[in-house]
Order: structure tokens, then C-alpha cells, then sequence
């Protein structure tokens, strides 16, 4: 009996581990994503203020 507690515990504990290990790897998965989306809305920030200066330039040229 003791020997069959002993493997249930050692596969509970096994599986516990492997739990742990993909919860890191989500973990790290889910922080390369936040970088890339930053890195995405920065470009895009500075192509939008681009867009939004030449619009003003050029209604401030209309306006003269």
C-alpha cells in the first residue's frame, strides 16, 4: 500500500511540475507579445504624427 501512495504522490508531483514549466513558458510567451505591441504602437505613433503634420501644414497653407 505504501508503495502505491508512494508512485500516486511522485506522478502528482511530476504533473505539478509540468504545470509550473508551462505557466513560465506562457509567462514568456505572453511578454514577447507585449514588447512586439509596444514596438508596434511606437512605430505607429510616429507615422500617425507624421500624417497629422502634413495635414496641418497644409490647411495651415490653405488658410493663408
Amino acid at each position: 500500500m505504501l508503495k502505491a501512495y508512494t508512485r500516486a504522490r511522485a506522478l502528482i508531483n511530476s504533473l505539478r511540475a509540468e504545470e509550473d514549466g508551462n505557466a513560465a513558458e506562457y509567462g514568456l510567451i505572453i511578454g514577447i507579445v507585449a514588447v512586439g505591441i509596444i514596438a508596434a504602437l511606437g512605430f505607429l505613433a510616429a507615422a500617425l504624427a507624421g500624417a497629422f503634420n502634413e495635414v496641418t501644414t497644409e490647411l495651415g497653407g490653405a488658410t493663408e
